[in-house]
């Protein structure tokens, strides 16, 4: 056997075509290598088919996936517009409320304590020595305004106030029952700063800063002949110039 696989091999080197059976075991080695070649390439194809059936479905997942985020993240932030408008609504109407409860209301600032344990109606007495004395309120006058309230503020709200400094004693609150009194008084303003003393509204406190961010714009602009005008305008306190707005820098 040996022999004749020796004899074939020399025969192939010698470039001596096969015969018989030779010829027979190459056809039959030729065709198993063409059907395990044909079963790997329809092996690979069903993997790669597979694969490619598999990697569409990721993305189709991930796509999914991206879209409910997208949705998740566009109403989330229509859920937290909703909420600033919320938040912004509710505190223009607890300041718009606030201002309705003080819109009786003038502070008097710089006036000092008669004791360390003031009394109400020694404030109220205070007050009304202040208005006949230097602001020169007459007797007849002062006798026709009704007060609703009068009080010092706490001494850690005082020193919030316009005007006010931790040295001076707490401003004096003065609720009206007119409103055509207050606005009397009010116009008395002008004489209280001669006096280095002042009468202002009774403002919420982000109006109260408001107020004091524009104050040195509002002289300057009083001082070069402009028309002055304090507005109120939702929750905030703006300051007009000649019918102009005048804004923060």
């Amino acid at each position: 056997m040996e022999k004749n696989s020796a004899i074939t091999l020399r025969k192939h080197k010698a470039g001596q075509a096969p015969k018989g059976n030779d010829a027979l075991q190459l056809s039959d080695l030729h065709k198993l290598l063409q059907s395990v070649k044909k079963r790997l390439s329809e092996r690979l194809s069903a993997i790669e088919n597979s694969l490619m059936e598999r990697l569409q479905l990721a993305q189709t997942s991930l796509q999914h996936a991206y879209n409910t985020i997208s949705d998740l993240t566009s109403d989330l932030k229509g859920v937290e517009k909703e909420l600033t408008e919320m938040r912004e609504n509710t505190r223009t109407s607890e300041i718009v409320s606030e201002l309705r409860s003080k819109e009786y209301n003038l502070l008097f600032h710089g006036r000092p304590s008669e004791s360390s344990e003031e009394t109400p109606e020694q404030t109220e007495h205070v007050m009304r020595s202040f208005l006949t004395n230097s602001l020169r309120c007459s007797e007849s006058d002062l006798a026709k305004i009704s007060f609703a309230n009068v009080y010092r503020l706490p001494k850690h709200k005082s020193a919030l106030q316009p005007s006010s400094s931790p040295s001076q004693a707490p401003a004096i609150v003065v609720k009206f029952v007119k409103m055509k009194d207050k606005n009397m008084i009010l116009k008395l303003a002008p004489r209280a700063r001669q006096f280095k003393k002042n009468i202002t509204r009774h403002l919420p406190w982000s109006m109260q800063e408001q107020r004091k961010a524009l104050l040195k714009k509002a002289s300057k602009l009083f001082t070069s002949g402009k028309r002055i005008r304090w507005k109120f305008e939702g929750a905030d306190y703006c300051l007009y110039a000649d019918g102009e707005r005048v804004l923060l820098d």
